[in-house]
């Protein structure tokens, strides 16, 4: 788990804000500037009570995750581009013009660096493109991969993921060194991939509380900010071993692969992305789990068909993990508590992003279980849990509400 860094566009908050954090010594130098906001670095984890309590205090500031390795290696990259425009006869002054746009952040998903990009910080800013479309510069990103990354061999930028895209594909992601997918992307290559296809994709690997996940970062997303919630689920819940989950929303197997690494004992996921589902074969195949793992490349809204073909269910977990929001999955998981399963008690991990305020006030909490009372009022409900899981937007959480679901006289 990273540190966190505070997004701070409010100027008069910032040596309040310094002046505390060094109090606490848990300020970090330097402070960064990124479209139009302070980068203030912190010595914090991101569900450390005093984070909350800045977030709290001062309106407007934005929390989210960095490493302690990418603030060292972003110094590097700031070296390593001084001295290769340098040795390239790049001026002074447009070296420090070209040094204001370097972004500040990055990911490393083995074979990829992926450079975050914003509105002034970004390798597609203007200043950087008139400068790597000349013929002398064309190996910029291969010197930087073989000086500062030598295992990687692809370097993109990363655009965001469009909202209204229900399969959260990565639109927008930008090659800058080495070919992400071999020839053009029709539709049906996003739609209906074949073997072929799968195999002209570069495929990300990371490693995280133990498990192997893999993904195409042209045709679907990863966050790596869901590595708390995955490991909730390891810690906090010894009674998935062999029980049955269900996985209303697989995508790559977030969660899923965490539900078999506990000790499920059958896994059945819904996810409609053909390159999710691929990642997801690829995860299972990897990790080798003892646990069985269904995959069901379609919507879930078949799931109460789909489960009728298996006996003996015990659904002592079922996960809904869309965002914004989860709600038009509740009926389909109330029946198959209802329907499917032969235990009494089955646990729902909602995800949403909330307003801060909603949840302070518990009103998010007690509305979600006041609409699962309405769609299925025989049953009993008691929230459980509620985890804070990362920063979305200013003042929205991406949580996990856990609901305990009893079915009276089972």
């Amino acid at each position: 788990m990273g540190k966190v860094e505070l997004l701070v566009a409010e100027t008069s908050y910032l040596k309040l804000i310094k002046s505390s954090l060094e109090a606490n010594g848990a300020f970090v130098k330097p402070i960064h500037f990124e479209d139009g906001c302070k980068i203030v670095r912190t010595a914090y984890d991101m569900d450390d009570a005093r984070v909350q309590e800045i977030l709290e205090t001062y309106k407007g500031v934005k929390a989210r995750e960095y490493t302690v390795q990418e603030a060292a290696i972003f110094d590097r990259v700031s070296r390593f581009t001084d001295e290769y425009l340098t040795k390239n006869g790049i001026s002074a002054a447009d070296r420090v013009e070209l040094a204001a746009h370097i972004p500040l952040r990055y990911t490393l998903y083995h074979p990829v660096v992926l450079f975050n990009n914003s509105a002034e910080r970004s390798f597609l800013h203007a200043s950087w493109q008139n400068v790597l479309q000349k013929p002398e510069n064309s190996q910029f990103f291969k010197l930087m991969l073989q000086e500062l990354f030598p295992q990687y061999t692809h370097a993109a930028t990363n655009m965001p993921i469009v909202e209204h895209d229900v399969m959260r594909r990565p639109f927008h992601l930008v090659p800058l060194e080495g070919c992400l997918f071999e020839g053009e992307a029709c539709e049906q290559t996003w739609d209906e991939p074949t073997p072929r296809d799968f195999t002209r994709s570069v495929w990300c690997h990371v490693v995280q509380n133990g498990i192997h996940q893999f993904w195409s970062p042209v045709f679907t997303m990863f966050s790596r900010g869901n590595i708390k919630e995955k490991k909730r689920i390891l810690d906090t819940y010894p009674d998935i071993g062999g029980r049955d989950i269900v996985d209303l929303y697989a995508g790559i197997g977030y969660f899923t692969l965490s539900y078999l690494k506990a000790g499920a004992r059958r896994v059945f996921c819904f996810e409609l992305n053909p390159w999710s589902t691929e990642g997801l074969r690829r995860g299972v195949a990897f990790n080798n789990f003892r646990g069985e793992c269904h995959v069901f490349q379609e919507s879930n809204v078949n799931c109460i068909a789909r489960l009728a073909q298996f006996q003996n269910l015990e659904i002592r977990h079922i996960n809904l993990g869309l965002l914004p929001s989860s709600a038009q999955g509740y009926p389909l998981a109330l029946s198959l508590v209802r329907d499917r399963s032969a235990l009494s008690l089955t646990t729902l991990h909602i995800h949403e992003n909330v307003h801060l305020d909603s949840l302070t006030s518990g009103q998010f909490t007690e509305q979600t279980v006041n609409h699962l009372q309405e769609i299925e009022p025989l049953f009993q409900y008691r929230a459980r849990h509620l985890e804070k899981i990362k920063t979305f937007a200013p003042d929205v959480w991406h949580v996990c509400l856990d609901v305990d679901v009893h079915v009276p006289g089972r």
